[in-house]
């Protein structure tokens, strides 16, 4: 219904929307050397006289063919995140949205009908991603402007006041806000670079769930129901912790975004990938059921009310700067829209394909069942005669002959017993050469062959799938394949097994799935073999230990299952991927978590929480170096921070420096003094190199204050996964006020205990 140009290219995954004058939709979209493009009838606010923006230069007009006219905004720097959205409580907050812009050091709230900043918030940890909206049960505050950095996340009120702030595990890729609870309130949608997708409630994780590759785009659909897009091409649904489809593609999904194309009061899922394609989906089976394509990769989906008649238009903006909008299709024109773009047939046409492959294929296998049941007849047949006339003769000789024959023709069919069965076990194999591992048998019930075994698995394998098949000389009714876990969390192995009689050259498929327990990774080993870690996280636990030795039974494999009846439980593992040692230790009131990786003991108290349904859970822990890895962490953050300051300053002087010099150096040119004019340009050139040299030592420095950053911060994410509930919440909250007071021994003690 409507397409226009933009007139630059446009930075992927920073589009956005709002109503800047209160009234109508404006598109936002950054560009390049540090603009953003408002385009719509709401883009001409910032133009009026009176603006106080004193980094935001004053917007200026550029006609874009067959468009309104386009606003451009001069940032001043590269924009990294981009976001639009009312701040504070709509009752007592101005009407227009606020434009929010994110970089690589700082969060801008820019009110783009007075041309005026709302606030300016320096950012060391960086800005990566922004939504806009209330969270959870935070009242009092409206909505908030909820920015994700380095290992941080930050919510703003309207006045700039950070009222929210948390740790994840690891650099946000994305954020969305959902009602993943149901309760009513919006939950916190986390995506990270550590694949890891981490529900907030407040400031609390209330659920993690484990990916394949760096989360790159999430949004809400309906409900509890969201939407993820992977580095890797995966794009899919979830319906809170249930997967209910996904589908990848070699493409990778640039924007995802919900929008009711049908009319039919439940949005589909619209993906725009790097290829320039655009799919919308049923957001509950994954079929297909709209589909476009631009010529270049797409950078942002939105909908927007252009025409100001109350209708939201789909609008998708590629990185050329296309715009195209979609009217949304009347119900009793679903069918319309399927003709129209192809979908409908394209989707027949390669089910009636794929139906009549599958018929062709099982035609085949009748013939050569029939061949092969006719060569035995006839086989049969030739050796009866003979076999009648020496048993008339008193011979008793030929009945093993006639065995083998009958044999030797049945082996040549593909038929195996109807009672074949294909059986699964998983063992930890310590002796396996290059490196131990977790072995995987398939093995049948009989004597027939498994000739090759594919295994579907997320983040065990690359690419998520291995084949298996030996040589014919070592076929055999069972097959080991040894698997090499790499993280700590629960993975379904799904597996299709082609099994049939040796020599034949088809095979039936069995399909099964094995699930691989969560620390998989870590091998039993005997008391007397097992290192005694230094660290340890101790706590109280009010829980029967048959309940402990239950969660111990079903999070690690284990050659005998711990019996929780015979008084203390004290188990010793090993790490097959590092080596590190592990002991878990309990008894009736308390229990000992023993390993030197405070990553690992957070992982494990989680775990235990979420399987005995623990709400609040209290710690004390210690851990070898932890107390000089801050120190040094600590005072490197100062280092840092000190010669950043240092060098704005040193630029800020040379930079004024500038100034003086062009003047004098056009000065002399009027005046015809070329000896000054040529002394002037040489200075310029000396302090232009000199600002060049500072301008990479600063980024430089900018780079490891963020590293040191993102280390303190994982450190503070691991001191409250240590805890559960309130307590985590306390020992998150503590470590940051212990870090804004630069307060050492008080950060070191909260992670150590939990509390100031």
């Amino acid at each position: 219904s409507y397409q226009t140009r933009l007139p630059q290219k446009v930075i992927p995954r920073c589009v956005t929307v709002g109503r800047f004058d209160g009234r109508s939709d404006t598109l936002a979209c950054a560009a390049p050397a540090g603009r953003i493009m408002l385009l719509g009838p709401g883009a001409g606010a910032g133009a009026k006289s009176g603006g106080s923006s004193s980094r935001v230069l004053r917007p200026e007009p550029v006609a874009a063919a067959g468009a309104a006219d386009v606003m451009l905004l001069n940032m001043g720097q590269a924009v990294t995140a981009l976001a639009a959205g009312r701040l504070g409580e709509p009752a007592t907050s101005p009407m227009q949205d606020l434009l929010l812009v994110g970089s690589a050091g700082s969060c801008l709230a820019y009110d783009v009908l007075n041309n005026a900043d709302a606030f300016f918030r320096d950012a060391p940890d960086g800005v990566s991603a922004i939504v806009v909206g209330r969270l959870g049960r935070q009242s009092g505050v409206g909505q908030l402007a909820l920015v994700g950095g380095n290992c941080s996340l930050t919510g703003y009120d309207r006045s700039g006041n950070d009222v929210f702030w948390s740790v994840t595990g690891d650099n946000v890729s994305s954020l969305s806000l959902c009602d993943f609870l149901g309760s009513g309130g919006n939950e916190l949608l986390v995506g990270s670079e550590d694949y890891e997708i981490r529900v907030f409630q407040d400031d609390e994780i209330v659920q993690e769930i484990t990916e394949t590759e760096v989360v790159s785009c999430l949004c809400a659909i309906q409900g509890p129901m969201f939407a993820y897009g992977l580095a890797n091409g995966t794009v899919g649904v979830y319906e809170r912790s249930t997967r209910l489809w996904r589908i990848k593609s070699k493409n990778t999904p640039v924007a995802v975004f919900a929008f009711d194309l049908d009319s039919d009061g439940v949005p589909e899922l619209i993906t725009g990938w790097s290829n320039g394609k655009i799919d919308a989906r049923n957001c509950r089976t994954g079929e297909v059921v709209f589909k476009d394509q631009f010529p270049s990769s797409v950078a942002g989906i939105v909908a927007a009310d252009f025409r100001k008649d109350g209708t939201k238009l789909l609008t998708i903006v590629s990185v050329d700067g296309e715009v195209r909008s979609f009217d949304p299709v009347p119900t009793h024109l679903r069918a319309t829209l399927l003709e129209t773009t192809g979908v409908d047939s394209a989707s027949s046409v390669h089910s009636l394909m794929q139906t009549r492959q599958n018929l062709q294929l099982e035609l085949h296998n009748y013939e050569e069942n029939a061949k092969a049941q006719l060569q035995q007849q006839r086989q049969q047949t030739r050796t009866a005669a003979p076999a009648a006339a020496e048993k008339l003769a008193g011979s008793s000789g030929g009945g093993g002959g006639i065995s083998g024959l009958s044999g030797a023709a049945s082996d040549t069919a593909s038929a195996i017993p109807a009672n074949t069965q294909v059986q699964t076990s998983l063992s930890v194999d310590l002796a396996h050469k290059p490196a131990p591992c977790v072995c995987l048998r398939v093995a049948t019930t009989n004597s027939t062959a498994i000739r090759a075994v594919i295994v579907f698995a997320e983040g065990i394998f690359d690419g998520e799938s291995h084949v298996t098949h030996p040589p014919a000389s070592r076929l055999g009714a069972s097959l080991d394949i040894p698997l090499y876990p790499s993280k700590c969390a629960s993975v379904d192995l799904h597996l299709k097994c082609l099994v049939g009689p040796r020599g034949a050259a088809q095979f039936h498929v069995f399909e099964t799935t094995r699930s691989l327990p969560r620390f998989a990774v870590f091998a039993p080993v005997a008391p007397e073999a097992a290192a005694q870690p230094a660290g340890f996280v101790r706590f109280r636990l009010q829980e029967r230990l048959q309940r402990v030795a239950m969660w111990i039974n079903a999070n690690f494999l284990l050659a005998q299952e711990v019996d929780g009846n015979g008084g203390p439980l004290d188990c010793r593992f090993v790490s097959m991927a590092t080596g590190e040692a592990l002991r878990l230790w309990a008894e009736s009131d308390k229990m000992v978590i023993g390993t030197d990786n405070m990553e690992l003991a957070g992982e494990l108290v989680t775990a235990l929480a979420g399987y005995l349904g623990l709400e609040d859970l209290a710690s004390e822990a210690e851990f070898p170096g932890l107390a000089d890895s801050l120190k040094s962490l600590v005072d490197r953050i100062s280092e840092f921070e000190a010669q950043r300051q240092r060098l704005s300053g040193d630029m800020a002087d040379s930079s004024n420096l500038v100034r003086g010099l062009v003047v004098r150096a056009e000065d002399a040119r009027l005046l015809g003094d070329f000896v000054n004019l040529k002394k002037a340009y040489k200075d310029l050139r000396d302090l232009n190199r000199d600002l060049a040299s500072s301008y990479s030592m600063r980024a430089a420095n900018q780079q490891a204050l963020s590293e040191s950053l993102k280390a303190l911060n994982q450190i503070i994410q691991r001191a409250g996964r240590l805890r559960a509930g309130r307590f985590k919440t306390q020992a998150v909250n503590d470590c940051r006020a212990a870090v804004k007071a630069s307060n050492l021994g008080a950060l070191h003690k909260i992670i150590r205990s939990g509390s100031a």
